[in-house]
């Protein structure tokens, strides 16, 4: 039996759609209609540099797409993992149309491709190393290890000198690349604490869950990757008890875990206001502001920013409710 669900998982559909109906609900949105999805939200806020305008350069590879903070100052760098047998085209779209503040996105293709039954689709496991019945538990070789490695390697060359430091850079991923995603994050502990990372309707394996044993012991207050899971009540394809097993998993090793069960929600991507509300609260906690006003005979700089998703995201979605 396959732990995850191993069949295409047609996300871009999923996201197209979503994108649809956000573009149509910002149509109709009427100029300053008030909406309690726009509420500011403090972020963190670094010390003021002089090139608070800077923009990141990094080097692409291929079927990497990167896509520049729209406000013009690349200070988080968002990275963002899709499900099995999907790409990153969605997911590099539905960051654009987020529009976070201050937040480059990158959207990575899975190594392993093309999947069977797909014109283009990748993965982040092959389906025969996430059954352990197939390859034995004590399985060092299998793609569930190399994956983690890759993106320990990619990770490493996007915090090089001009790149983000660790607790500027974040993580999104579906299904199978939540997994990856969350294996990932919850490895990443002390200086190499990342800012965030985000998982939908993803659970750990079980080789992943055991690995987390080993960290309880190294776990230091506030040493740990923030993480927020969210999952379908009715999710069949990667069930609510498994994504609970892994939120208690990751607590137990010392991680600051949110976990939310998303009521009537099936396997799928972000669903809804409700939903959006979670991931756009989560951020406005984890997110870095660079300071960019100077308010007149005040040295103080700003450090409050609105943290809305652009108007074809949160004010949109809000107007589906």
């Amino acid at each position: 039996m396959m732990l995850l669900a191993q069949h295409q998982e047609p996300q871009d559909k999923q996201i197209q759609k979503t994108i649809h109906r956000l573009r149509k609900a910002s149509a109709n949105k009427t100029s300053g209609a008030a909406t309690s999805l726009q509420q500011p939200v403090s972020l963190e806020t670094t010390e003021a540099p002089e090139d608070v305008h800077r923009r990141k350069h990094i080097k692409l590879q291929p079927g990497w797409l990167y896509h520049a903070s729209p406000d013009g100052i690349d200070e988080n760098l968002l990275i963002l993992l899709h499900g099995y047998g999907d790409t990153p085209e969605p997911y590099a779209k539905l960051a654009r149309q987020m529009a976070l503040p201050q937040t480059a996105c990158l959207a990575l293709p899975g190594p392993i491709g093309p999947v069977p039954g797909t014109p283009n689709g990748r993965a982040w496991y092959n389906e025969e190393d996430e059954d352990e019945s197939l390859t034995g538990q004590n399985s060092s070789s299998n793609s569930v290890t190399s994956t983690f490695q890759w993106l320990q390697q990619v990770l490493a060359g996007l915090q090089g000198s001009d790149g983000w430091p660790a607790s500027n850079t974040h993580l999104f991923g579906f299904s199978q690349g939540g997994s990856a995603a969350l294996h990932l994050a919850l490895h990443c502990r002390g200086e190499a604490k990342l800012g965030s990372c985000v998982a939908v309707a993803a659970a750990l394996l079980p080789q992943q869950l055991r690995g987390l044993t080993e960290l309880q012991q190294q776990s230091v207050a506030g040493s740990t990757t923030p993480v927020l899971l969210t999952h379908g009540s009715k999710d069949t394809e990667v069930l609510l008890s498994r994504a609970q097993a892994t939120a208690a998993a990751a607590k137990r090793a010392g991680s600051i875990v949110q976990f939310h069960s998303i009521p009537g929600k099936i396997h799928g991507m972000i669903n809804g206001p409700a939903e959006m509300r979670l991931l756009m609260a989560f951020w406005g906690q984890s997110l870095k502001h660079r300071p960019t006003q100077v308010s007149t005979g005040d040295p103080s700089y700003t450090s409050f920013v609105e943290v809305q998703g652009g108007a074809d995201t949160l004010s949109s979605l809000q107007q589906q409710a």
